[in-house]
């Protein structure tokens, strides 16, 4: 039906509309912006099935975010890096659990030290046995144990003992009304409070790679 105006369309279809000119040509560009208007509806809905996703945490996030480790929490950096398995679950307590795998490929820019720098991250340390339910939840091909990081101890200072009485002033003293000497408190035991890390960074190197290849392997609690 090449080449037959909108209007003569209408009119065919709807016999009412013979004669009268104005009455059709309103109808049919009624029905253009119509159709303008639902196919507008319909590229924006997919859209937002398809692109609008990213306003929704996905276990990925939740994992990153709870290991410190999100784009969002990093707004300075210059490049971020995608981690190549993510598990975000909870444990028997009800505390959520994240374990994390990244890979560096190594080379020019995209090595280990980049990573390290992006996220603010220290060198690794002395190697360390992996936890077995980081190695459980990946199911890969982790190390038995690889590099630590070392993590900002949290923890409060440790409550020194009670001071010496005797160092107060408060040593036994003398009184002519009761001739019984006063006794010093006895000192409290120290009180020492042991962090409990809620992040711990891996990091094992991919022999036979480019320069600062690695796997990246991260536990983290909250």
């Amino acid at each position: 039906m090449d080449g037959i105006p909108p209007e003569r369309m209408v009119a065919d279809s709807w016999p009412a509309l013979h004669g009268r000119p104005v009455l059709r040509r309103t109808v049919a560009v009624g029905l253009v912006l119509c159709v303008s208007v639902a196919a507008a509806l319909l590229v924006r809905g997919i859209n937002t099935l398809t692109l609008g996703r990213g306003g929704r945490d996905t276990d990925r996030d939740r994992a990153e975010r709870l290991a410190g480790l999100h784009p969002s929490q990093h707004p300075g950096a210059d490049r971020y890096y995608v981690p190549v398995g993510a598990v975000y679950t909870h444990a028997a307590d009800g505390s959520a659990v994240a374990y994390l795998h990244y890979r560096v490929a190594g080379g020019t820019g995209v090595g280990l030290g980049d990573f390290l720098r992006a996220y603010d991250l220290p060198a690794p340390g002395p190697a360390a046995p992996l936890p077995s339910d980081l190695t459980t939840a990946l199911g890969g091909d982790e190390p038995t144990a690889a590099p630590e990081l070392p993590e900002p101890s949290d923890a409060l200072p440790s409550l020194s003992p009670t001071a010496d009485p005797v160092a107060q002033g408060l040593q036994p003293t003398d009184s002519e009304d009761d001739p019984t000497p006063t006794e010093a408190p006895s000192p409290s035991p120290a009180t020492t409070i042991t962090p409990t890390p809620t992040r711990r960074i891996y990091v094992s190197t991919i022999p036979g790679a480019l320069p600062g290849a690695a796997d990246i392997y991260i536990r983290a609690t909250g």
